[in-house]
């Protein structure tokens, strides 16, 4: 499978551990080259293994993708912004000449969501909207309408979750979240199918990222050990309850978004594809 000549944008790709950096290394690894973003986060939004190895987000995973021998575009956006997510799709166009790939895979941060739905805020409900599903919609709009002008066709695919399939207790703004980007990609994909592009969603279950959670740090914090070490806990509690024995890792999601944004999944389209150990089948 090649993706030679093509151009990608990855949205959330900064984090050092994180599904967005996994699957821009792959689409390059594979030929493409990338436009990553990600927002600019404050210390205290950073895991804490990233502070300790001075990692600098986007412009780190910029230098991985030169590394091997693609071309790398960082651009950093608020993707809350509507207008920012329409000059993150100009600029990518405008510095390579076309766009094939929209990868959305940006998120909100999890942990002031984990209540009852009876202390949910609405300002976090609204957050949560507006960065899993909102910046989704306003990507797809603003990628599909330059994929159409080119001519090219193209494919979307968004990181959508098991939540998106299965709500959960505390998981009300999550859930709905997720939820709405599977009913935006079958619907998306009906709307751009004449014109050859296709939208795919893949749905992890837990992933072995060290992604940043207020809940997991203020665990932590009540056991008196450190985030990461909570964390570890998270996800050797998660492998035992999986069927395949463990979690999946940042480069099992990369590697079906790959697929889906290559020639072989051509006829693939409005679909929603598990990537979960077995531990949720629908």
């Amino acid at each position: 499978m090649s993706l030679e000549g093509k151009v990608a944008l990855v949205t959330g790709a900064g984090g050092m551990r994180g599904v967005g950096r996994a699957t821009a290394l792959k689409l390059a690894s594979l030929g493409a080259d990338v436009a990553i973003t990600d927002v600019r986060r404050p210390v205290d939004d950073l895991p804490p293994g990233e502070v300790r190895a001075e990692w600098q987000s986007i412009d780190s995973v910029a230098e991985e993708v030169r590394n091997l021998g693609r071309q790398a575009l960082p651009v950093y956006a608020d993707l809350s912004d509507g207008e920012q997510i329409a000059g993150l799709v100009a600029e990518t166009v405008n510095h390579y000449g076309r766009l094939d790939i929209m990868v959305n895979n940006a998120r909100a941060i999890i942990g002031r969501d984990k209540v009852p739905v009876t202390e949910l805020e609405e300002a976090v409900w609204q957050h949560f909207l507006a960065i899993n599903t909102t910046a989704v919609f306003l990507c797809t709009k603003h990628a599909g309408r330059e994929m159409v002008r080119l001519g090219h066709g193209g494919r979307v695919v968004n990181i959508a979750s098991n939540a998106g399939k299965q709500a959960s207790a505390d998981g009300a703004a999550y859930s709905a979240s997720k939820f709405a980007v599977i009913g935006l990609t079958q619907a998306s994909a009906m709307d751009l199918a004449p014109h050859g592009i296709t939208v795919n969603a893949v749905c992890p279950g837990p992933i072995n990222t060290d992604r940043m959670s207020y809940w997991e740090r203020e665990q932590a914090a009540r056991r008196g050990i450190t985030q990461e070490e909570f964390r570890s806990q998270v996800v050797a509690a998660s492998a035992e309850r999986t069927p395949l024995g463990r979690i999946a890792e940042p480069e099992d999601v990369a590697n079906l978004v790959a697929f889906l944004a290559g020639p072989d999944a051509e006829l693939i389209t409005g679909q929603s594809y598990n990537v979960n150990g077995g531990i949720l089948f629908h």
